[in-house]
């Protein structure tokens, strides 16, 4: 498991234009069905339109116990957690989109017209012939500096690399520029840093790829000389697809506020 993993993971979760919603019925049994996501960004939230009178509404409400898949060609992905029933307005309204008229004819404010978002908690993946299963916890606990996932890296145990934050900037391989740059500024890992490739406040240096990565200029007045080579240009342990490691301290960032 690495980080290139999950950037496929959530580009697999935003391309997808169906999903099926397992939840628990009256009996204790799975229930499954299919649904529109909407907006979803990554594996760790999805959101869907239902009514409120839906069955899977009702069983939500009674056990919030619940379970999504995508799947796209022959990738798969299998997430377990918690979902809610959402009834305010802002939310109905954020998430409405023109076709969902065909479901609920008063708009945005049907008072049928409700939204599921669901949480996850575990997941399993299947992605061009590879498998991981962790729990999303494991993934936002802040494992390196620059992103990369120590706690799956091949190298740990290999070279018995004890990380950089471990090691104080000096893993296996010697001083890592890259965590000398972040610890000198007094950040836990790069993501806290207002300066991390795709928030360059160059214009030059956001352009984006055909898979809508950020690239960077290598702009000098920008940590991006360091990180953005190390994640978009090495071609023996740069990232796959490039940028993923930079989605992992966005990640990281967010939930440690």
């Amino acid at each position: 498991m690495d980080a290139g993993l999950f950037a496929k993971a959530n580009q697999l979760v935003k391309t997808c234009d169906a999903a099926y919603l397992g939840v628990i019925d009256e009996s204790g049994f799975p229930s499954v069905s299919t649904v529109t996501p909407l907006k979803t960004e990554t594996i760790f939230e999805a959101y869907f339109a239902t009514g409120m009178v839906a069955n899977k509404t009702k069983r939500l409400l009674k056990d919030k116990r619940a379970g999504v898949c995508y799947r796209a060609e022959y990738n798969n992905i299998t997430l377990v957690g918690e979902a809610q029933i959402l009834t305010d307005q802002e939310t109905k309204s954020r998430f409405w989109s023109g076709w969902l008229i065909d479901h609920f004819p008063g708009g945005e404010t049907d008072p049928n017209y409700c939204i599921v978002k669901f949480t996850a908690k575990r997941a399993s993946l299947w992605i061009d012939n590879e498998s991981a299963e962790f729990f999303i916890d494991e993934l936002l606990t802040v494992q390196s500096r620059c992103g990369l996932l120590c706690r799956w890296c091949e190298y740990k145990e290999s070279c018995g690399c004890g990380g950089c934050i471990e090691t104080n900037g000096h893993p296996f391989h010697g001083e890592c520029p890259v965590a000398k740059c972040c610890q000198d500024k007094g950040y836990t890992h790069c993501g806290e840093c207002g300066k991390l490739p795709g928030e360059c406040a160059d214009p030059d240096c956001k352009r984006v790829d055909a898979n809508g990565f950020y690239q960077c200029g290598g702009c000098r007045h920008t940590s991006c000389d360091k990180l953005y080579p190390y994640s978009y240009k090495d071609p023996d342990h740069g990232d796959n697809p490039p940028g993923a490691r930079i989605a992992i301290c966005k990640a990281w960032a967010e939930r440690n506020g």
